[in-house]
């Protein structure tokens, strides 16, 4: 209504006179009446800049209090939306790289793993076929007699065991001590295999309570006394046995000649942990 009164009173002819409105109580319809009168005592061109500036004003009053806060609000809730979007962007990469990495790196362990078993088949395939052409610690000194007995001039001066050595032994650990009275294999049963005790080394990698199948050597000392060609065809008759034995050494020497003593350090390897009873 009052930009109504303003251009109206910007018309020429207009009349001077306007009343206040109705609802407007007495001091105010004086004050309006006299800023009317101000108003129309001023020349068309003031009264046109000054209702421009009161439209100005008002306008400018307007965007200082609705629009600004509005758009500034707007402005921030678009920035807090593309911040949220670039980070939740970055998490999904983030947890996607991560994924990748785990299923990389559980790859590669399960190949280490595959390859690892493979060579462990592969070794126990190897040491059971090496260990077939060995003679069993078992079989050792049953073997030595009977060669004994063939080579009649050769006399035993002394036999002794060299114990027992677990190959496969960690560096720094404990070594176990020999058993005054160690296990022996009944009459007519053979010695526990690798496959037998590979229920025993599950039970052990799972609860930790039983010793895992090992490498053992097993060793014995032969000192022989005879002539030195009984004593090399005694030697020549046991390298040339079907199954083997390890040579640890060999020393020989004279008493008097024609007798001689040979001490031979004789082993094998077996995944029986049972000592050569003498």
């Amino acid at each position: 209504m009052i930009a109504r009164n303003l251009f109206a009173r910007l018309r020429p002819g207009t009349a001077t006179a306007t009343a206040a409105p109705a609802a407007a109580g007495p001091g105010r319809r004086a004050t309006w009446q006299a800023w009317a009168r101000a108003f129309d005592a001023r020349a068309p061109r003031e009264r046109m800049l000054l209702a421009a500036a009161g439209v100005a004003a008002a306008f400018m009053l307007a965007d200082a209090v609705w629009l600004q806060p509005a758009l500034r609000t707007w402005d921030h809730a678009q920035a807090q939306r593309k911040t949220q979007a670039t980070q939740g962007a970055e998490l999904a990469s983030a947890t996607l790289h991560a994924q990748i990495a785990q299923e990389q790196q559980r790859l590669r362990q399960q190949t280490t793993l595959d390859q690892t078993r493979l060579r462990v088949q592969d070794g126990e395939r190897l040491m059971r076929e090496f260990e077939s052409t060995l003679v069993g610690p078992e079989q050792m000194l049953p073997l030595l007699e009977q060669m004994l007995a063939r080579h009649g001039q050769v006399r035993v001066r002394e036999m002794k065991p060299l114990g027992r050595a677990d190959l496969l032994l960690p560096p720094g650990a404990a070594v176990p001590a020999p058993a005054t009275n160690p296990p022996t294999t009944p009459a007519g049963q053979p010695p526990p295999t690798a496959q037998a005790l590979a229920p025993a080394a599950a039970a052990s990698a799972a609860g930790g309570g039983v010793a895992l199948p090992g490498l053992y050597r097993h060793g014995v000392e032969l000192t022989l006394e005879g002539s030195f060609a009984d004593l090399m065809g005694y030697v020549a008759a046991l390298e040339e046995m079907p199954q083997r034995m390890l040579w640890g050494g060999m020393s020989f020497r004279v008493e008097q000649h024609p007798r001689a003593v040979l001490t031979l350090r004789l082993y094998t390897l077996s995944t029986s942990r049972h000592w050569i009873a003498i």
